[in-house]
């Protein structure tokens, strides 16, 4: 079981990156809020099926988190969507998977939970990382790497309420269902599309809805059989891929201060993961933001 559930994670952290490198490729037909509103009303379609046929009878067991999950979680997708259509999918997506530092320190601040030092490291070094990158010379813009830094931290306020709603048992589709809802109103605002994108902007579209429900779907499979701590190590393949995906087909610029960036705040990240416990499988947030993420 637990070969399949990192095989599982493995395989989300794969389809997080093809998403991104989708949502960078539709920029020129769909405007990164536009893109956000289709997300969301993919993923809520495909939640109520899956709640529908597979859970019939569930409903939240605490209404009030599940909806800040949902509030803080709708705002961090739209920000890292809009910020990869801006810059570069490797760059927006370094940046927004700053978030687990944010989840520490939002944590401690809101919580009161304890701040390791480790934790404290961990923040430096991103802080450090994260401005190497955004100060990288490429002529990237800033907008996209500032948007891709909110994602991080509104994806850290929204983790701290998935790890509590988790706790309490929420089914992990009410959970993605609640930020896809918050998120349907996207459509009232974003720009309607400059230029058709054929069946080539539909495939994109129905890329970045179904495959951002697929990876969740997936993370919360695999993290039913793996630790917390050794699961989250996987998702820096994602971040891996992404950059190398982008430098490929998305347009990324690679210098020297863009992957020393990266190195520090991979540091950083593997710095504050979470150990795992022995002779337990500590139960991650299963719709956590992508790395989405993903918020």
């Amino acid at each position: 079981m637990r070969v399949k559930g990192q095989a599982a994670l493995y395989l989300a952290a794969t389809i997080f990156a093809v998403v991104t490198l989708c949502v960078k490729l539709a920029a020129p037909f769909y405007a990164g809020p536009y893109l956000s509103a289709w997300r969301f009303l993919i993923g809520a379609l495909l939640c109520v099926a899956a709640l529908t046929f597979g859970f019939p009878r569930t409903r939240p067991k605490s209404l009030g988190t599940v909806l800040l999950r949902g509030l803080f979680g709708a705002f961090s997708m739209i920000a890292s969507y809009a910020a990869i259509t801006l810059t570069g999918p490797g760059r927006a997506t370094l940046l927004s998977n700053l978030y687990p530092v944010f989840v520490a320190v939002f944590g401690a601040l809101l919580f009161g939970e304890r701040f390791r030092v480790r934790s404290l490291g961990s923040l430096l070094l991103c802080v450090a990382g994260a401005v190497l990158v955004v100060r990288d010379g490429s002529g990237a813009a800033l907008a996209g790497d500032l948007l891709a830094l909110a994602s991080a931290l509104l994806a850290g306020l929204a983790v701290n309420f998935v790890r509590r709603a988790s706790a309490l048992g929420e089914n992990p589709f009410i959970l993605y269902l609640s930020p896809c809802l918050f998120g349907l109103p996207m459509f009232a605002f974003a720009p309607a599309p400059a230029a058709g994108g054929g069946l080539v902007g539909v495939a994109l579209l129905l890329a970045v809805g179904v495959g951002a429900f697929a990876a969740q779907a997936l993370m919360a499979y695999g993290y039913r059989s793996v630790p917390a701590g050794e699961g989250s190590i996987v998702f820096f393949w994602e971040t891996a891929l992404t950059v190398f995906l982008g430098l490929l087909f998305g347009g990324e610029v690679l210098n020297w201060r863009f992957a020393l960036g990266l190195a520090v705040i991979i540091a950083g990240l593997w710095l504050n993961r979470e150990p795992p416990r022995r002779g337990k499988t500590a139960s991650a947030p299963a719709s956590a933001p992508a790395p989405e993420r993903r918020p």
